[in-house]
Parts: C-alpha cells; structure tokens; sequence
C-alpha cells in the first residue's frame, strides 16, 4: 500500500520547474518528480523492490493522488499550433498530458473539441475543466504574441 504521500512544487518560476513526491510502501520510503506528465524515479527505484505489475500499479495511483493534489502540468506543457493561418475562421490544435496519458483538441471560435478518446471518460470532471480553463489561457498567450 501507499502511505504518508506528500507532494510539493520545487524549482518554482524556473525553467525545470516540477512536483517533488514522496511515499512510503510497504515500510520503504521512495521519492520521484512528477514533470511533463511522467514520473520519474530517484533512487532507490521502487523496481528494485517490486515486480512490474505491482509498479504500475503503484505509478497509477500515484497519478491518482497527484490528480488530488490538483498538480496539473503548467501551460508550457500545452502544444498549441495554429490551424488554417490568415483565414477568417481561425482555429487551434492543442495537444498536453492530463494524469501520464496524452489528449488533444481542437478549439474554433472560442469553442473547445475534445477528439476520441475525450478525457472526461477517463478523468474527473474537475480536472477536465481546469485543463480545458489552461487551454483556453494557452490559445489567448498564443495570440497575444503573435499580435506583438
């Protein structure tokens, strides 16, 4: 089991900036960072003690618990790229990592399309909006830059 798992930013307003994790399982304590939508493992790796079934199930709830703790990716981790430029109908792709796995979207007039598979079948609707709300602030830098 998971135990004592705690979640904090480090690095902040850096560049590198990313979410230090610490846990206990099963007595022995591990640590990670959480950036780009990826855990990555500081030693010692939980691999040396588990079996790869158990490790993925542990990195899922993981996952689980970074989705309570509200650690969504900041909006550099949103690929944003312009669809049918200099037209009077402007739209955007969008691509970014909500809890490890990828979505990607497409907004036209404002409006916000999920494409298949949409994350809401996968995902709590809190954190659907709060990343729809960042996609949204993403496309508005895009434009204000490219104003300028």
């Amino acid at each position: 089991m998971v135990d004592d798992f705690k979640v904090e930013p480090i690095y902040e307003d850096r560049t590198y900036e990313r979410h230090r994790f610490n846990l206990s399982i099963d007595g022995k304590d591990y640590e990670g960072n959480f950036h780009e939508g990826k855990i990555q493992w500081l030693h010692p790796h939980p691999k040396q003690d588990l079996e790869d079934d158990h490790l993925k199930w542990i990195e899922e709830e993981i996952y689980r618990l970074l989705s309570e703790n509200e650690v969504v990716e900041d909006l550099d981790g949103i690929e944003v790229e312009p669809m049918f430029e200099n037209q009077a109908h402007e739209a955007h792709l969008f691509k970014l990592n909500i809890e490890g796995e990828e979505f990607k979207g497409l907004i036209r007039n404002g409006h916000l399309e999920w494409f298949h598979p949409k994350p809401r079948r996968k995902i709590k609707d809190v954190h659907v909006e709060k990343a729809e709300k960042k996609v949204h602030e993403k496309i508005k830098m895009e434009l204000e830059d490219r104003e300028t």
